[in-house]
């Protein structure tokens, strides 16, 4: 159950901003009287309470991929050892990995899914977002996934630029009430097949069409932008700064969904995060899928995006109050505890989902 009492933690992230030793009353998750000065009745919390944290971006379909994907070998690695297997993650494998991120304050997830996601596989306490997720470029096989999935009432987007045949393309930009999320710039084998035309790409992707389309992305990124409530590019790790800056600017609900711990454990690269402290109401932060993560939980990155300089106040804005706009989690928070005096993580600080002794919530 959410928690509910008066509350007197040592940092508190609330209306975008980190307090010191204020005083906050809770009932059931809510917030119901905040001062920035101290009570002496209220119950100290030690270390860092915040909402609970959102995961943008994953694949539960893949969660029984885990340490089953090579490090360091690249996308097109990645898509023949994943491919075969896509989909087969049994619900109890999705119930355990979502319990334990859960457990750790992340209590919410935007999941790109093949394949309808059980009832039994998500937690009471867990919200899942559903996106159908397609994809291909033979034309008679992605016409007919395309004609399936939409006619599934959750909301549907396309994986990524490079695997979609033209006709698919049109489609991808019919209106959406979910922000359209879409992998792009992942990999350097995306970046040269995108802006070069050329490299591995190029040969992968001819077994599957003669002649891939080549695309203009910034003309097809204007089209999937225009008909949707948001746009999500996720990864972009291949991305220059420059470029971002120019799509942040000509597109003002286009954001970006960073997934440190996956594009180091794929490609052995941190995300952009030169511009993350310009633009802090512009990124989110997922994991991507137990294939190229540890764990659903937000714990690692957080503290891999902290240890790279960025503030406690930038990191919770992109996995609190961003994704807040389109999903929301059932009024949990979370403690990161404990912290040096300045507000510090120290090398056994952990992030728990936040329990009083008056208001216990159940862990199952």
């Amino acid at each position: 159950m959410p928690p509910s009492g008066d509350f007197r933690p040592d940092w508190l992230y609330y209306k975008g901003r980190l307090w010191y030793r204020p005083a906050v009353r809770l009932h059931e998750g809510q917030v119901v009287y905040f001062s920035p000065e101290p009570h002496p009745q209220a119950m100290p919390i030690a270390g860092l309470l915040s909402p609970a944290w959102i995961n943008a971006h994953t694949h539960l379909e893949l969660s029984h991929l885990s340490h089953q994907i090579p490090q360091g070998r690249g996308m097109i690695d990645f898509i023949q050892r994943m491919g075969p297997r896509r989909g087969n993650a049994a619900a109890s494998v999705i119930y355990s990995a979502l319990q334990e991120a859960c457990i750790e304050g992340t209590c919410a997830f935007v999941s790109h899914q093949n394949h309808p996601l059980l009832e039994e596989a998500i937690p009471a306490y867990a919200v899942v977002q559903p996106l159908r997720e397609f994809y291909g470029l033979r034309r008679r096989g992605a016409r007919q996934q395309y004609r399936k999935l939409s006619r599934q009432p959750t909301a549907f987007t396309p994986h990524s630029l490079y695997a979609l045949a033209r006709p698919l393309l049109r489609k991808a930009a019919r209106p959406t009430q979910f922000p359209r999320s879409l992998h792009f710039m992942e990999s350097i084998e995306e970046r040269l097949w995108l802006t070069e035309k050329k490299g591995p790409f190029r040969t992968f992707l001819q077994q599957f069409d003669k002649k891939p389309p080549r695309l203009r992305w910034l003309y097809w990124i204007a089209r999937l932008y225009r008909k949707a409530p948001a746009l999500w590019l996720v990864h972009s790790a291949e991305l220059s700064p420059l470029w971002i800056e120019k799509l942040l600017h000509r597109f003002q609900r286009l954001y970006f969904v960073l997934c440190p711990v996956s594009n180091y454990y794929l490609f052995r690269r941190m995300p952009p995060l030169s511009l993350w402290e310009k633009y802090p109401h512009r990124f989110l932060v997922g994991t991507d899928s137990l294939a190229s993560s540890f764990s659903l939980s937000l714990w690692k990155s957080v503290q891999s995006l902290y240890a790279a300089g960025l503030s406690w106040a930038t990191i919770l804005r992109a996995v609190v109050d961003t994704p807040r706009q389109w999903i929301r989690p059932k009024g949990l928070w979370v403690q990161v505890a404990p912290l040096s005096p300045e507000g510090h993580i120290l090398p056994y600080t952990k992030a728990r989902l936040f329990c009083s002794e008056t208001n216990p919530i159940d862990k199952r």
